[in-house]
């Protein structure tokens, strides 16, 4: 096993695990394609304040419907509130 110095001198040993060097690098592969660089980008978008204005602003913690067709038009609500309340601070 390779080794390596601590900052306080110390020596210890440094293990590699063959199957995670192989996961990076096939995903490493994947990503130096542009369409699948442009899909994981996407990734990176954040959505977490949107849900956090949501509970904060408009009290909303739980959807008041069940179905994914209901949770889905119940949400398009929501964000059609949201977004007019953006619009009417814009317009003072």
């Amino acid at each position: 096993m390779p080794e390596a110095y601590t900052k306080g001198g110390n020596i210890r040993q440094i293990s590699i695990n063959p199957s995670w060097e192989y996961q990076k690098a096939r995903m490493r592969e994947s990503l130096s394609d542009e369409t699948n660089a442009s899909i994981y980008a996407r990734r990176k978008i954040k959505n977490e304040p949107v849900f956090g204005r949501m509970k904060t602003c408009f009290g909303i913690g739980r959807f008041m419907v069940r179905g994914l067709r209901n949770v889905k038009i119940e949400t398009g609500l929501i964000m059609m509130d949201m977004n007019m309340t953006k619009m009417a601070i814009k317009v003072r």
